[in-house]
């Protein structure tokens, strides 16, 4: 008996250590294994070892070497090795209010294609869901044939509240119902190994991912948007929780009877710094175009975003107010988790200046000092959606 529980974590320490040499080559791109021994901390010749069969395999590569510094260099220049980016190929779809992205990527995580398909996505039922997303997946792939035959996993991002654990969506802003099986339908269908995260966690995961934030161990990502989301990175990794579906941030409470939020109870943080909140508390102020208040469009909040840059005193401070109650729910977050960092991220962070100052206010409203001296809260740019980087690197890990 223990000499098969021996062999057993044997094989678990070469599984981690295996993983460990790829996720590494993924955030830090090509290098030498005496570099990669460095930056996992494993002995080289572990790393020969584990390199040389994944380089049997076909998931690792050597590239180019170095050049040597200069002429009067000694010694041979150093192999760098690298992943094979066409060794292996996985799909991500995002699922949000009225839309299907679809995005094929690489053994590295980078996205190689992509598309977006708009449907009424709160006319679906159950099954509809399922067959449109299988439909989307067969188009979308007819053009990549042979990235078709290496496909090797999927990962589904969801706006909403998942259960990653049974791999279903509980509820979703975008769907009319709630308990939607999702990772059982798809793999029996693609016969490939399915992952299902919420939208948030997957942005923390790409964030986590790069280079900068490899050295923190514990820290949260909010999510402003559409809703408000968060992920936690706990001793490096994701904190899923009990249920596979921890730190639903936005629906924690500012107050017991506030405004209405649509998870239906009220009173949310999302209910006050969401698109839709933000864009409700501003249509009963200042002259907006008449659209579903429920979903204000990229468009119209960049209009409204304009509105705050002009110095419309009435949208200043209605993102002030937005900040403060942002900074109550982080003076929580610093006060049960101690975070080293809180990252400040999604569509809506472009209004960040115009919240910032009401999020100190919050938080030094709410907190002793003493609590806040050691987290740090910095917005981190959205320049393009990262939830798709987010949900392949699920993906990924979840095959190698």
């Amino acid at each position: 008996m223990n000499i098969d529980r021996k062999k057993t974590d044997t094989e678990q320490i070469r599984i981690d250590n295996r993983r460990e040499i790829i996720e590494t080559l993924r955030v830090y791109g090509p290098m030498a294994r005496v570099m990669l021994g460095r930056q996992t901390g494993l002995s080289p010749a572990t790393v020969t070892a584990i390199t040389s069969d994944l380089m049997a395999e076909g998931l690792l590569k050597e590239v180019k070497s170095e050049p040597p510094a200069s002429p009067a260099s000694r010694g041979r220049p150093r192999v760098l090795i690298d992943l094979n980016e066409e060794s292996s190929f996985v799909l991500g779809i995002k699922l949000s209010m009225n839309e299907l992205r679809y995005m094929l990527g690489d053994m590295k995580g980078q996205i190689v294609a992509e598309k977006a398909v708009e449907l009424d996505t709160l006319a679906l039922n159950s099954d509809s869901l399922m067959q449109t997303i299988l439909d989307g997946i067969d188009e979308f792939m007819d053009s990549y044939t042979r990235e078709k035959e290496r496909l090797c996993g999927c990962g589904v991002a969801i706006q909403g509240f998942v259960n990653a654990n049974e791999g279903e969506i509980v509820w979703s802003p975008a769907l009319s119902f709630r308990h939607c099986p999702v990772t059982l339908p798809l793999s029996d269908a693609l016969d490939i190994p399915v992952v299902v995260a919420n939208d948030a966690n997957c942005i923390a995961i790409a964030i986590r991912n790069q280079p900068e934030y490899q050295s923190m161990e514990n820290f949260a990502v909010i999510m402003l948007g559409y809703g408000v989301g968060m992920g936690v990175i706990i001793d490096g990794a994701l904190y899923s929780g009990f249920h596979g579906a921890a730190a639903e941030f936005g629906h924690t409470k500012y107050t017991a009877d506030g405004p209405q939020c649509n998870c239906g109870k009220k009173g949310c943080i999302e209910a006050y710094v969401s698109d839709y909140a933000i864009y409700r508390k501003a249509k009963t102020l200042v002259e907006l175009p008449e659209t579903n208040e429920l979903h204000p469009s990229d468009l119209e909040m960049s209009q409204l975003l304009a509105k705050a840059e002009s110095g419309d005193p009435n949208v200043l401070e209605i993102y002030k107010e937005a900040g403060e109650v942002l900074g109550y729910g982080i003076a929580n977050l610093m006060a049960l988790f101690s975070p080293e960092k809180i990252v400040i991220s999604g569509q809506g962070v472009r209004a960040y200046k115009f919240l910032e100052a009401g999020i100190n206010a919050g938080v030094e409203s709410a907190l002793v000092k003493e609590l806040i001296s050691e987290t740090t809260i910095e917005p981190y740019s959205w320049q393009k959606d990262i939830t798709g980087i987010g949900i392949l690197a699920l993906a990924l890990k979840a095959i190698y």
